[in-house]
């Protein structure tokens, strides 16, 4: 497996309310809806689906993740559905202090070591864009 990290984000937010946010995708639909024409066109390609989130990866196409793994206060898992290569994305939480939050994005994926040179960057720019969609909804 190679990983890539996304940028790291610190949200204004404790440690225990991120989770409850990024561990309940269902609730962000309206979220989304209501946000300022601005916020939302940085969200351009991301729909929340109950359980599962769906974006439009640079290169790749539509990715659907559902969310597997819960660790509440630390981590939330999602694989890929349908993918053809094993691919999961982990949301890391770590208290800053008692207000915020640093949320680190981990893109966890099974590819070839002759492919990396042509699919590394690409998935490099999806874990940081991860960062910014819970930027922009927290």
């Amino acid at each position: 497996m190679s990983v890539y990290s996304g940028k790291a984000v610190v949200l204004g937010r404790t440690v225990d309310e991120v989770y409850a946010k990024v561990s309940d995708l269902g609730q962000y639909k309206e979220m989304v809806e209501q946000l300022p024409a601005e916020q939302r066109e940085k969200l351009a390609g991301v729909e929340f689906r109950g359980d599962a989130l769906k974006m439009d990866a640079p290169g790749v196409g539509e990715m659907v993740f559902k969310v597997t793994e819960r660790v509440p206060g630390k981590k939330v898992v999602m694989n890929a559905e349908g993918s053809p290569i094993p691919l999961k994305i982990i949301l890391d939480m770590v208290a800053e202090d008692e207000a915020s939050t640093r949320l680190t994005p981990r893109v966890d994926i099974d590819i070839p070591a002759m492919l990396k040179p042509f699919l590394g960057n690409k998935i490099q720019q999806a874990a940081d864009k991860f960062g910014e969609v819970f930027t922009s909804l927290f």
